[in-house]
């Protein structure tokens, strides 16, 4: 694909449904130095970015990919690049899934050998404290990282939500426990 004729496919579109780059930008959720690269042919869109950039843009994904307007819309190839697009895009989230896992599930294998080798180190409360507190995290960034980029999010945000409840209920108990132990005491 041809860089410089994409981008000037899609600034002639662009200006012809009267948007300037900044629109274009906001409805696509990206930047308007995005948009610019481009048009000018210094980069290309995300391949997320494809149907949402066709549609923004009123024409079809088989004619942003072509960089030209088609006469007669085909409308299996156009079927079977959204099916590629999609397909490409569950294959990342498959692929990122599966790379979160290997590290929680590392992050967990540590903490187990921690309460293996170091059992006077490692409570009880500090394992579930610990695996939930990293994982929790993990899972906002990733949470924060997919909404910036434009994609569905809400799974990855109440993962880290449960994730990190578990952590701060466990030391509400413990600063409960110490106070009733030190309240207890002074009778």
């Amino acid at each position: 694909m041809d860089s410089v004729k994409f981008g000037a496919f899609i600034a002639e579109t662009r200006k012809e449904c009267g948007m300037t780059q900044q629109e274009l930008a906001k409805k696509l959720s990206v930047t308007n130095k995005a948009v610019s690269r481009w048009e000018t042919g210094s980069g290309f869109p995300d391949i997320n970015i494809l149907e949402p950039l066709a549609d923004a843009l009123g024409v079809s994904i088989l004619e942003l990919m072509r960089s030209e307007r088609l006469s007669v819309r085909d409308e299996q190839t156009s079927q079977a690049l959204s099916d590629t697009i999609e397909l490409a895009n569950l294959r990342r989230d498959r692929r990122e899934f599966i790379i979160a896992a290997m590290w929680l599930s590392a992050i967990g294998l540590i903490l187990i050998a921690l309460a293996i080798f170091m059992p006077s180190a490692v409570t009880v409360w500090t394992l579930p404290l610990a695996f939930c507190s990293v994982s929790g995290l993990g899972c906002l960034l990733y949470a924060v990282k997919k909404r910036r980029s434009g994609l569905p999010s809400a799974l990855w945000f109440a993962a880290s939500g449960v994730l990190l409840t578990v952590p701060i209920v466990q030391i509400v108990i413990l600063l409960l426990m110490f106070v009733m132990t030190n309240f207890i005491g002074c009778f």
